[in-house]
């Protein structure tokens, strides 16, 4: 039976003089060309996330990487010399000591290491004051054949000059960068076998990143309805309610709902539709 996934996203940190927090180790990536000028990268190319080894044990990072990772989806962000950056969204990695993106453009492959050095989070810490915008700017990686840590990428001369052409870019955006991520969508998965009968566990991303969080509950159906119910810290759920969904009459079509307001934490779910139910767990927050 496949384990059921449940997403929690970082609490925060307190590392140093840097004010670590919910948003700490978030860092998202795009990658550009090898060159002088900011350019988006060219040409078709894959991204692909690996994680491994274990806490309580001595893994080389440096063992082959020569197995396909979890493909990562490229979005597009803002135009840059007229083509839109594409950026790969990844959460804290904290669940592996061993983390990487694998990028594989044509004949050539690319592997980077997503080391926890502080200095990361410093220079984002550094970018996003700066810019005063609410989603972070992507952390910019040049593409080329070979095995690189990000620190050491991120801390070249030319990387660093391409970063603040960028940061001049989206900073000019302004409003339209905050449109753009106001309706951004994270959507949530129902993942099951099958063959289950208990509570089902949903996955579900609410970026710290974005101001403004929506879920998309899935077509179940015609007059079918979800009821969240917010747990204490004994597992009991509320006796009322905390967020009811009411699908649309087709039944064939996905509703988006706005939760920023709602308090994260565990949930007794219900899918109701007349005198049935199903019944699943939800977990989500900082």
């Amino acid at each position: 039976m496949r384990p059921l996934l449940s997403i929690l996203l970082a609490t925060g940190f307190l590392h140093g003089a840097a004010q670590y927090d919910r948003f700490s180790f978030r860092h998202n990536c795009a990658f550009i060309e090898d060159s002088p000028t900011l350019m988006p990268l060219k040409g078709a190319y894959r991204v692909e996330y690996i994680g491994r080894g274990q806490y309580w044990s001595y893994a080389d990072p440096r063992w082959p990487v020569n197995h396909p990772g979890q493909p990562r989806s490229l979005t597009p962000c803002i135009q840059v010399n007229g083509a839109p950056l594409m950026v790969v969204e990844m959460g804290p990695l904290f669940g592996f000591p061993d983390n990487k993106l694998r990028v594989v453009r044509g004949a050539d492959t690319m592997i980077v290491d997503l080391n926890q050095d502080g200095r990361m989070e410093t220079r984002m810490l550094e970018r996003t004051a700066k810019l005063g915008v609410p989603p972070r700017p992507p952390v910019l990686l040049p593409f080329r054949k070979g095995w690189f840590t990000n620190i050491d990428l991120v801390l070249e001369p030319n990387t660093m000059a391409l970063t603040e052409r960028f940061d001049a870019l989206w900073s000019a955006e302004g409003e339209e960068l905050r449109g753009l991520y106001h309706t951004k969508h994270h959507s949530f998965t129902l993942e099951t076998d099958g063959l289950r009968t208990g509570p089902t566990t949903i996955a579900i991303d609410r970026d710290p990143n974005y101001t403004h969080h929506q879920l998309e509950f899935p077509a179940s159906g015609p007059g079918t309805r979800f009821e969240l119910y917010l747990q204490d810290s004994t597992g009991v759920p509320s006796d009322t309610v905390t967020l009811r969904v009411d699908m649309p009459a087709d039944g064939e079509t996905s509703k988006w709902v706005d939760v920023t307001d709602l308090p994260g934490g565990r949930y007794t779910g219900y899918l109701r539709w007349g005198d049935l139910e199903s019944v699943f767990l939800l977990t989500f927050g900082w």
